[in-house]
């Protein structure tokens, strides 16, 4: 059993179905901010279930969510934002696995790494130069306005039609500000303190 990490047993369900339901999509897989793996091990055992070949990409830090910037309102897990290290590319120790960790989540949890990369780097080095062409499924977990906002920039305009967009961090207010900057509110589906986008 893949147990719910920083999320419910209803968000997990949820990430399943939703992989489930647009595996027919062309386009990769993705999810941006992997913490200890449980959503994105999910997201590959509904491809597994299915019997769907698709490329499925982790990208973190892998050490750890860094400092936030004055567009959020907080720091994650930590409270009052550290006006001395603003948009710091430096990991707070706060959602800190390594990707070593997720791997051995993954065999504990009996599903395939075949077909699963595992990106390392703060997103702002490392999604710029991804060089996804299709998207059938994005899932950010960054926490933070800027994690969000390069994922927003450079990998939801690949979103296909029919794809979906899972927002994690949706109650946050940085996050949710780097999202409307590309999406008007009234398209956004929310529940279970989460938020989702069809692209139609």
């Amino acid at each position: 059993m893949i147990h719910p990490v920083y999320s419910s047993q209803e968000v997990l369900e949820f990430t399943y179905k939703v992989a489930c339901d647009v595996s027919i999509i062309d386009g990769d897989f993705i999810e941006c901010g992997v913490a200890a793996g449980s959503q994105l091990a999910m997201m590959n055992k509904a491809l597994t279930d299915k019997g769907v070949n698709k490329s499925v990409y982790g990208y973190d830090s892998y050490q750890g969510i860094p400092y936030a910037t004055i567009e959020d309102e907080s720091q994650p897990a930590i409270g009052a934002i550290d006006k001395n290290n603003l948009g710091l590319l430096k990991t707070t120790g706060v959602s800190s696995h390594s990707k070593e960790s997720v791997i051995e989540n993954f065999k504990t949890w009996g599903v395939s790494l075949d077909n699963v990369t595992l990106v390392e780097g703060w997103f702002q080095n490392t999604i710029p130069l991804s060089n996804h062409k299709k998207i059938a499924l994005l899932r950010l977990d960054g926490d933070l306005y800027s994690s969000t906002k390069v994922c927003m920039e450079y990998l939801f305009p690949k979103l296909q039609i029919g794809g979906v967009l899972i927002i994690d961090d949706w109650e946050l207010a940085g996050c949710q500000k780097a999202i409307l900057e590309y999406i008007p509110i009234d398209k956004i589906i929310k529940s279970m303190g989460i938020a989702y986008y069809i692209n139609q």
